[in-house]
């Protein structure tokens, strides 16, 4: 009787935690102060961290992007012998926001050299790039903001040795951004904090960029600003590059800008040596450089200068070729690279681009070649195209993807001479046609054209 009773009142008990959304599971890991126990000088710092936060209700947290992807991160930030460690957390007794303990190795042991109050309720990222030429390094952490997923906080930090062997942690800057990127801008020797800032407090959006450098007392200045286009809604890459001019070297900085879901420009900037301002390569980039396949600027041509992808039409007329495959519609381009100068840009190349591979292939025919996509073989074909009919005609020579679970893999021995390239889930390779060799179509000619992006 005794048993039946017990049983009624679990039952009930379930039936009440259904009812009211309850869960009976008690250890989200939202909720966990001690994480899995780490391994080796990782564990050490976890096991003294644990004992310094000893009663407190602490939740690790981790950065989302960036070379460091832990909460306990690991860097010599003082230069010694010994690694550093940065722990990322924030107490629930306090608030959300997060915190950073920093940990020194000391005789054997790790002690807490100080714990800081971040600016975010997330980590995006931490790097430690030398901002000022003194070996070493500055501590620069990016922040999540809690009511925004575009813009971020940064916070620079300076390491400074003391004459006790210990070191000292300053905070130099906090500053709102978009992107950012370490390069050298004005050519110092050494690198600068270039950020890019979409402000849209105002009705039209003002997009900034601007660079940061360390100044010998230590404090850091914004040295240059200037403003962007207005469309841009995110960058997606930055790089840079070094051009000579007037016996003087200089850098660029190229911002690939997202416009829309489907289309992207290239903002340039360069640092002018005689005004020592920057300036604005291209006056429209959103005219000049705009494109609707998401392709970044890269030295294309390995000539040590950047090169920028700008839509062209096919030669066959067509603007690109459509392809559907497992519902998406893919479109096939073709892009001019095109060298930047004083506002003008110049035609380096052309290649077709294929989307579904994300591959570029040097395409140097006027129009007497085109390509086309073969869904069931996987493999796109370069092809004559007869200009009087406006038809297809012979394959030249065709470019396949393998996947590894392909039954053709199995030959794979067979395809080792015609290999492009391999990936992690298959494997591109080539074969050119009795037509193609009769056009002039060699080995040498495929393999050096195709370039995996």
């Amino acid at each position: 009787m005794k048993l039946k009773k017990v049983l009624s009142v679990i039952i009930v008990t379930v039936m009440l935690l259904n009812l009211s959304g309850c869960s009976l599971n008690f250890f989200s890991t939202e909720t966990l102060l001690k994480p899995p126990a780490l391994s080796g000088k990782s564990g050490e710092v976890q096991e003294a961290f644990n004992k310094l936060m000893s009663g407190k209700t602490f939740l690790l947290k981790t950065p989302t992007k960036g070379d460091f992807k832990s909460s306990f991160v690991l860097y010599n930030i003082d230069n010694d012998e010994d690694e550093e460690a940065i722990v990322f957390y924030t107490d629930s007794s306090t608030d959300t926001t997060v915190r950073i303990a920093v940990l020194d190795y000391v005789n054997r042991k790790w002690i807490l050299v100080t714990d800081i109050k971040g600016s975010g309720s997330g980590v995006y990222d931490i790097a430690f790039p030398d901002l000022d030429g003194d070996k070493l390094p500055e501590i620069v952490i990016s922040w999540s903001l809690f009511d925004t997923k575009l813009t971020k906080m940064l916070t620079v930090y300076k390491v400074s040795q003391l004459t006790n062997k210990s070191f000292n942690i300053e905070t130099l800057a906090n500053e709102y951004f978009n992107a950012k990127a370490f390069l050298d801008l004005n050519s110092n020797d050494v690198n600068d904090l270039v950020i890019v800032y979409l402000d849209d407090a105002a009705a039209v959006q003002n997009s900034y960029f601007r660079a940061f450098s360390i100044q010998n007392n230590g404090s850091i200045v914004k040295f240059c600003e200037i403003l962007l286009d207005s469309t841009i809604t995110s960058v997606s890459a930055i790089h840079s590059d070094e051009i000579n001019l007037k016996n003087n070297s200089y850098s660029r900085v190229f911002l690939d800008c997202i416009k829309s879901d489907t289309s992207m420009f290239t903002e340039v900037i360069s640092w002018d040596v005689e005004t020592l301002k920057v300036k604005r390569e291209i006056l429209e980039p959103s005219k000049n450089t705009l494109r609707n396949v998401k392709l970044h600027s890269r030295d294309i041509d390995s000539d040590g200068k950047i090169e920028i992808p700008v839509n062209t039409k096919f030669f066959t007329g067509k603007k690109a070729v459509s392809v559907s495959v497992s519902g998406t519609v893919y479109n096939f381009s073709m892009v001019e690279w095109k060298n930047v100068a004083d506002d003008k840009t110049s035609e380096v190349f052309k290649s077709v681009y294929n989307p579904i591979h994300s591959y570029l292939f040097d395409f140097p025919w006027t129009e007497d070649v085109t390509v086309n996509f073969d869904k069931i073989e996987n493999q796109t074909n370069f092809c004559i195209w007869n200009t009087d009919t406006n038809e297809v005609e012979d394959i030249l020579f065709l470019i396949k993807f393998i996947e590894n679970n392909d039954k053709l893999m199995r030959d794979f021995d067979d395809y080792d001479d015609y290999i492009l390239s391999e990936t992690e889930t298959g494997v591109f390779i080539y074969e050119i046609t009795p037509y193609g060799e009769n056009f002039g179509i060699t080995d040498e000619f495929v393999k050096s054209s195709f370039i995996k992006v």
